[in-house]
């Protein structure tokens, strides 16, 4: 177990393995030298041998398959560590590595960054331009490790023994030491968010996946998947129910190409595998091919069967969506699905309960949840929709709940006025589209002190009452009751 609680690892170092070559007459490589040096430095510096670094010494060619112990690595690590030059970025092994980590790091409560450090380290052992870093790097800060002096001179990793690598190496490990102490302490809360699993496809629908993933991701979805890696029968079925298990939609797309096969399992594939064990689950599932597509073209005869099942209503499951459609309607398509499952899954409000919706910043969000549980007491149902810097973020969740309500209440408290106004301009515009009755907003100011006046909306729709708990707090005199007196009201 890693320093940071939670990981095994409390740091990855990702790397190309003609970068580790000797140079010859030496006994150690740069990166050799560059790991025995942070890693004692970090012990230095935070007192305990505790920290646990991840780096592969016997670097395999990236023409071998993706290392079932290396992802394993991946998967279990705080932070990843990636030493960008040339032949990384000419790599597939290492950018599948630095994919792994994006994705499996967008997932988790402490996010890709946190108070504003990326959890992804980028150390230029050249002088690379940023229009080159991979995306995943994108708003990372770069750690020079190199002696290029303007932007057409690439330059070399600097020769572990000049006096600028030290300091360099501080000034790594001071960052570091940093982020390491923010991750040992417990994660923010997670944001409620609906979680989709996403099974393979054939290389034939490669791209719509993506393109689908990335719109479902846009609209603040969570998204599983990228499932192999494990490659093998058992790991990989392990590795599918697992994420079933933590999904409330499987989607599968499917077409006349049954994709590649599983590893020692003939005339298996993973498309066909994945779908059948969404089908065995109690996971609400979508299974998908294009409406044009022609059975007859199918020449896997396992494969073909399984479909021609679908198509015929032998194959069926509860819970399932088979749809025919079209590629430009896909991401339409399960946002509907997202839509009706979310309505069909909240609690049933008991006749004449007034339900509201708590919509804050996640600044305020403990508040909120507080305010939940006083609301529970008076048989007010409330739904909390947290949100982060972005006022726009998250509209479809905030759609689907504001369909369930008949006020909204929002926090001002650590944030501006602007992100208010803001957050309820958008929560209009929902409204307004969809013709939903909400019959008046409530903004709730929270200390520090902020001034007594109207928020304006220039619309005619909904009523906006204000109340004022910024210098007197409202669990205070009797305060609480009168609120909940005037919210029923």
């Amino acid at each position: 177990m890693g320093y940071i609680e939670g990981f095994k690892y409390d740091i990855f170092i990702s790397y190309s393995h003609i970068d580790n070559a000797k140079t010859p007459g030496t006994t150690h490589s740069w990166i050799e030298m560059f790991y025995e040096e942070l890693v004692l430095s970090l012990w230095q510096s935070i007192g305990t041998k505790k920290i646990d670094i991840w780096w592969d010494n016997k670097r395999l060619d990236g023409g071998v398959a993706f290392d079932g112990a290396i992802e394993k690595g991946i998967k279990e690590s705080a932070i990843f560590l990636c030493l960008n030059s040339p032949s990384f970025l000419n790599s597939d092994y290492c950018q599948k590595e630095l994919d792994l980590f994006f994705k499996k790091a967008h997932d988790e409560p402490y996010g890709l960054k946190i108070k504003d450090r990326p959890r992804i380290i980028n150390v230029l052992l050249y002088n690379i331009p940023y229009t080159r870093w991979p995306y995943e790097l994108n708003g990372t800060t770069g750690f020079a490790f190199h002696d290029g002096e303007d932007d057409d001179d690439k330059g070399d990793p600097i020769i572990y023994t000049a006096a600028d690598y030290k300091e360099r190496l501080h000034n790594l490990r001071d960052a570091l030491v940093e982020l390491i102490e923010i991750l040992r302490k417990p994660p923010p809360p997670p944001e409620d968010k609906f979680t989709i699993y996403f099974g393979e496809v054939p290389d034939t629908l490669r791209s719509l996946r993506t393109k689908t993933i990335s719109a479902l991701r846009e609209a603040d979805y969570a998204i599983l998947g990228d499932i192999p890696p494990p490659y093998e029968d058992e790991e990989h079925e392990n590795a599918v129910n697992e994420a079933l298990e933590n999904s409330m939609l499987s989607i599968h797309l499917l077409d006349q190409y049954p994709g590649h096969e599983i590893l020692q399992a003939p005339n298996t594939w993973y498309t066909k595998k994945q779908a059948e064990l969404s089908l065995a689950s109690e996971t609400n599932k979508l299974i998908w091919v294009p409406g044009q597509l022609n059975l007859n073209d199918i020449e896997e005869q396992p494969y073909k069967q399984f479909l021609s099942d679908l198509y015929c209503g032998l194959k069926t499951a509860p819970k399932l969506d088979f749809v025919r459609g079209v590629k430009s309607e896909l991401t339409i398509q399960v946002k509907d699905i997202v839509n009706r499952i979310i309505k069909e899954t909240a609690p049933v409000p008991i006749a004449g309960q007034l339900s509201v919706l708590l919509d804050t910043h996640i600044k305020d969000q403990l508040f909120a949840l507080e305010l939940s549980k006083s609301m529970l007491d008076k048989n007010i149902q409330p739904y909390i929709n947290p949100q982060d810097d972005d006022p726009h973020k998250n509209i479809g969740m905030l759609e689907d709940r504001i369909s369930l309500v008949s006020k909204l209440i929002f926090f001002y408290g650590k944030v501006s006025k602007d992100w208010v106004i803001e957050r309820m301009n958008a929560a209009l515009q929902v409204i307004v589209e969809h013709n939903y009755f909400v019959d008046d907003f409530i903004v709730i100011m929270l200390p520090p002190h902020k001034d007594n006046s109207e928020f304006v909306l220039r619309q005619r729709f909904v009523k906006v009452n204000v109340f004022d708990y910024s210098d007197q707090p409202i669990t205070e005199g009797g305060r609480m009751e009168d609120f909940f007196n005037k919210l029923k009201s």
